[in-house]
């Protein structure tokens, strides 16, 4: 037989929290990992709500927000955990996805409720979320982390140099808003908001009907401020096929209140759909913002992501990042001056752009946490703010990059309301049938301003689906001639 030997004291520490931080699951009453108390769970959820709301947005339309907010009490106050305080909020963003934060705080963007078919589907996606804050899935993900990080600074101060070397790259995983929970848990949430929509009257098929849906936007991959539904969740396709075991298991008789798809498309009708370009455009290769008067010309071959607070581009290699963010500063000099005396950032030489008259910046070098960089970065004055243009990529890879981002740099321009012309954002528009018509043939009599494949998306359909008259169809209308829709 051999010895035993001690655990390390790190390690035992750890797994003396791990017993003592368990709790009960109140969905399922099955023990989890827990280091947190409800009152410690809402603060937390109150705390990054604000986040939310700060860099992303909330979607001004009080129809829709109200709308959201009594679907959304409705089916929390059927699940396990009634008495959160339940917030229901739509974001600004035109990604299909939702999101939940700790503490009763549930999220879905307009993209996602552009494409919901009725009230049924979008009160499963709701009830999935529920599901996820009822079975404290990110108060476990979170406690897990905390968990991580123990043993590692009880391994930093033991001496453990690979742990010491990897600890930083730990304490960077995952922001909090988009923890990615394991496919139990998923699998859980499902069956959850299974259980709500169906205690709520809905028919269990409408939670097969967003699987549907979320099978068809992986094909578009509809680009949001938001990381995609599939990013953190499981393939669609599987999740439908476990669903159809969860339906054997219900009660008979559900779903008498049916589908409502009118409530759902009396509040989506008039949602802006896609990105808002009154927030900014991409046309043949410029990113434009009206609101702010200027343009950039997209270094070629890269993409561009308007987010919230900064556009970002990327080449198809993913090595390298230019993005353009306003700078804190009073004029282009300050803001030059504060990022060129940060810690680990060193001038490495001028750039070719004229210099003064509200330009400053240059090339310079860094250090960071996942290796040294170069880059170049430019500030600009324009109508009363300083812009910051910024591009690097790992060490050896700049030279290959240097030139194209220069010369998006260069191209940095002012434009007027005029030469832009008229910016209005693309709408959903739902229109009653007045005769039977396939989706193809819908789109031809009720053009769109976006392309048919993604009326169809919209619609959760194929071209050659068939309706009758008196249905309740949408399409697109608006938006900027020519841009893009990300």
């Amino acid at each position: 037989m051999q010895t035993l030997r001690a655990l390390p004291r790190w390690l035992a520490l750890t797994a003396l929290l791990a017993v003592i931080a368990c709790s009960t699951n109140p969905a399922t009453g099955h023990k989890q990992l827990n280091f947190y108390s409800q009152d410690q769970e809402i603060a937390m959820g109150r705390q990054y709500h604000e986040q939310v709301v700060q860099q992303i947005g909330v979607y001004q339309d009080r129809q829709l927000q109200n709308y959201v907010e009594r679907l959304g009490r409705q089916l929390a106050a059927r699940s396990e955990r009634p008495d959160l305080p339940w917030t229901f909020t739509v974001v600004d963003d035109p990604a299909v996805n939702a999101f939940a934060l700790p503490g009763g705080f549930i999220y879905v963007t307009r993209g996602l409720v552009d494409h919901m078919g009725s009230e049924a589907e979008l009160a499963g996606v709701i009830g999935h979320e529920i599901g996820h804050v009822a079975s404290r899935h990110t108060v476990n993900q979170l406690s897990k982390q905390q968990l991580t990080q123990i043993g590692l600074t009880l391994g930093m101060v033991l001496g453990g140099q690979q742990v010491q070397r990897y600890g930083d790259l730990v304490n960077l995983a995952g922001g909090l808003v988009f923890l990615k929970f394991s496919r139990d848990d998923e699998a859980q949430a499902d069956e959850l908001g299974l259980r709500y929509i169906s205690r709520s009257g809905y028919p269990p098929q409408a939670m097969g009907n967003v699987f549907t849906l979320l099978s068809r936007v992986s094909r578009v991959e509809q680009g949001g401020r938001l990381p995609q539904w599939l990013a953190t969740h499981p393939d669609p396709e599987t999740r439908l096929k476990l669903m159809q075991t969860y339906y054997a298991r219900l009660p008979s008789g559900l779903g008498n209140e049916g589908w409502k798809r009118e409530p759902l498309l009396q509040v989506v009708d008039g949602v802006t759909y896609g990105p808002d370009p009154r927030e900014g455009f991409f046309r043949n290769g410029v990113f434009y913002h009206p609101g702010l008067g200027f343009a950039v010309t997209s270094p070629r071959g890269w993409k561009g992501t308007n987010q919230k607070q900064a556009v970002v581009w990327q080449p198809r290699e993913k090595d390298a990042i230019f993005a353009l963010t306003l700078a804190n500063a009073r004029d282009a000099r300050s803001a030059a001056q504060q990022f060129f005396n940060q810690q680990g950032v060193q001038f490495a030489g001028q750039l070719p752009l004229q210099q003064g008259g509200g330009v400053e910046g240059g090339q310079f070098a860094a250090n960071t946490q996942q290796g040294p960089v170069a880059g170049a970065v430019t500030f600009i004055e324009n109508g009363g703010k300083v812009y910051q243009l910024l591009g690097f990529a790992p060490q050896g890879s700049f030279r290959a990059y240097g030139n194209e981002i220069a010369e998006a740099m260069r191209s940095f321009q002012r434009v007027s309301s005029r030469e832009l012309g008229r910016v209005e954002p693309w709408t959903v528009s739902v229109v009653k049938l007045d005769a039977p018509m396939t989706l193809r043939e819908f789109d031809r009599r009720y053009p769109s301003t976006v392309p048919v494949e993604r009326v169809a998306l919209l619609n959760n359909a194929e071209l050659d689906t068939r309706y009758q008259a008196g249905d309740e169809l949408k399409r697109v209308v608006g938006g900027v001639p020519g841009a893009e829709l990300e």
